[in-house]
């Protein structure tokens, strides 16, 4: 192994002493690290059986090592993801000082709430609540990305303005300098007149903004469970652990294999919904139909809360075609 890394990897044991450590406790306790202590730390590396979960968590702990504790907070959702991070703060490094802080958008999935409410420091709950988003800004309907155009374009008409030419040529999909616009479903549906308010914005309201909210109050800045993986905007997204922002993205190269290889080695727990569904998030949302998750996460909701979700996005829900027994 490269010396620089094996010191990084005595580096992060050191500030992390009570938590797993490879690095051997009298190098640890050692002012300086000289060669001699280099050597025997990759022998351990080298001869000690290490597989690929644990050779990410130990590059995880590196990533760590570069942070201090105390200026940030983990956004903690509760699906697979966070939970992987509040795992290891809290099993692996024995960290005390990183602050769980969840939110409460009064859409997640019961089993997600409970752990929400159980596993947080502190839980913050949007101003705007989802009726509310929809009253005065839409819902969402085709995908984030497309939402976005979707809602500049029918606010513009809304108020009587002209849609900016980028706007326009996006509903249009005349845009020829990257991603065209949006879907010709999308289009025919958007321009047909009939169209109800669409927006990107839910999200923003019930998840982003308490979080900027609580980041501008106590000077924190976020640790996200963010993977890459996840989607092809996500992947232009995060690129790297830091982002201009100062947020910390430190697993956006998890992948599926490693994080269930991780899940299964070290016993974490994993929420019962996880057996019918892929990701979790705001149970009911538009943007699981591609997957056919909405529908499944329908079939699993109490009569009061299917009708709950079916009254918010049943609009949305009619234009994809996404049926509801009840």
């Amino acid at each position: 192994m490269d010396n620089q890394y094996i010191i990084q990897i005595i580096k992060s044991d050191r500030k992390y002493p009570n938590g797993i450590c490879i690095t051997p406790t009298d190098i640890i306790n050692k002012e300086t690290i000289e060669l001699e202590d280099i050597k025997r730390v990759n022998d351990v590396l080298s001869g000690g059986g290490y597989d690929n979960v644990d050779l990410y968590l130990i590059d995880l702990k590196i990533k760590f090592a570069q942070i201090n504790p105390k200026d940030y907070y983990l956004s903690y959702s509760g699906g697979k993801d966070s939970h992987l991070l509040y795992w290891f703060i809290k099993e692996y490094l024995k960290d005390k000082e990183i602050m769980i802080v969840g939110i409460n958008t009064y859409m997640e999935n019961p089993q997600i709430l409970k752990r929400i409410m159980k596993n947080c420091d502190k839980v913050l709950f949007p101003s705007l609540k989802p009726f509310e988003i929809k009253e005065k800004y839409g819902i969402p309907c085709f995908s984030k990305e497309q939402d976005f155009y979707i809602y500049y374009y029918q606010n513009a008409l809304r108020k009587g303005k002209k849609p900016s030419k980028t706007i326009q040529q996006k509903i249009d999909g005349t845009y020829d300098k990257g991603f065209s616009g949006i879907s010709k479903k999308a289009r025919d549906y958007v321009k047909s007149g009939n169209a109800h308010n669409i927006t990107h914005l839910c999200c923003y309201y019930l998840k982003k903004k308490p979080a900027h909210d609580f980041e501008k109050e106590s000077g924190k800045k976020a640790i996200l469970g963010i993977r890459s993986e996840e989607s092809a905007l996500r992947k232009r997204q995060y690129t790297t652990c830091f982002s201009k922002n100062g947020k910390f993205t430190p697993i956006h190269n998890l992948t599926d294999d490693i994080l269930e290889g991780i899940i299964s080695k070290y016993n974490i727990e994993v929420p019962e919904i996880y057996n019918h569904i892929k990701r979790t998030g705001c149970e009911g949302c538009p943007y699981g139909s591609y997957y056919h998750e909405t529908e499944k996460e329908l079939d699993l909701m109490s009569p009061v809360k299917k009708k709950f979700v079916y009254e918010l996005f049943k609009e949305s829900y009619e234009v994809l075609g996404i049926k509801i027994e009840r």
